[in-house]
């Protein structure tokens, strides 16, 4: 079984002053329905903005603020405005600043029994309850799990202007694990492999996963809501402009069903865009990253929209 399940993992206020060796963050502390939800607001040159960037990351046992990718890539979608980023429960700005590449073993048991999409969902809107009078406009962006997040939070708010979800893959999860499977072992494993994480899953549905077993980093919580969570009929419900991009190259998540879902989803507010030949990580077939080009497209997107500021 574990070997299953490591294939799925290979898928899926007051300021407190925090510093990496490359940002300076500060971070807030909204004390929200008996708990804390700690957040970062970095603030543009341009000072003050009225624009609102809100940014998702995916599924990684890493601090947001350690998420650099995410932050130098995306937070050019709109450069002149502020950047909220808010941080998965039970993470710290120590998680993923040393050494990135050894999260798994590191990987905090607070935030592994906390993890839940639905929770990351309920503090993103706390904060932006607590910031939205600030701004004129708030675009979310999310990509992977950060893309699903970014669609529950676009079903369930109106004051949004604009979301845009990346690879998040088809309409539910376990098709992505199974698809990726297909992509990632040769024929003669691959069978094996789903049908152990197809018994991984209908226990999982069964409530059957002990409070200390996080396969993959993550609790039942997270593994429940992962595989029931609908995103065909979260993106049916948006009701702002969204647009999801989905490379096709991806072995991450089920492209496939992306296509098929998106064919089948009437909503007028969607924009569905698709990159031939780029992968999970937006790199090309000679492994250049072409995120850029990527990020001009969403802008001039956003753009067409002619959202008055």
């Amino acid at each position: 079984m574990q070997k299953f399940i490591l294939v799925a993992l290979y898928l899926v206020g007051y300021s407190v002053f925090v510093e990496s060796a490359e940002n300076p963050f500060d971070r807030q502390i909204l004390k929200h329905d008996d708990k804390e939800i700690h957040y970062y607001l970095l603030k543009s040159d341009s000072n003050p903005s009225k624009e609102l960037l809100v940014l998702i990351q995916g599924s990684d046992c890493k601090s947001v603020v350690n998420n650099q990718n995410l932050i130098k890539n995306f937070r050019g979608v709109l450069p002149n405005s502020d950047v909220l980023l808010v941080e998965k429960t039970g993470l710290t700005p120590d998680v993923g600043l040393h050494d990135p590449n050894s999260l798994e073993e590191n990987c905090p048991v607070e935030y592994m029994r906390n993890d839940s999409y639905f929770e990351r969902v309920d503090n993103y809107i706390a904060v932006l309850n607590q910031l939205k009078n600030q701004y004129q406009h708030i675009v979310v962006l999310g990509g992977s799990e950060g893309a699903v997040v970014t669609n529950i939070i676009a079903s369930r708010v109106n004051f949004i202007d604009a979301a845009i979800s990346l690879n998040g893959g088809g309409q539910f999860f376990i098709n992505d694990v199974i698809y990726s499977i297909n992509k990632s072992l040769p024929a003669e494993e691959a069978q094996g492999a789903i049908e152990g994480f197809n018994q991984f899953a209908d226990a999982v549905l069964h409530d059957h996963l002990d409070d200390d077993q996080f396969p993959s980093n993550h609790g039942q919580n997270w593994w429940y809501e992962a595989l029931t969570i609908d995103n065909k009929k979260l993106l049916q419900g948006v009701s702002k402009p969204h647009l999801v991009i989905q490379t096709l190259t991806d072995i991450n998540v089920d492209v496939e069903g992306s296509q098929k879902m998106m064919n089948e989803i009437n909503n007028p507010n969607i924009t569905y865009k698709t990159y031939s030949t780029l992968d999970h990580y937006f790199k090309d077939s000679q492994d250049n990253n072409q995120t850029a080009v990527v990020i001009a497209d969403i802008q001039d997107w956003y753009t067409k929209l002619n959202i008055k500021k």
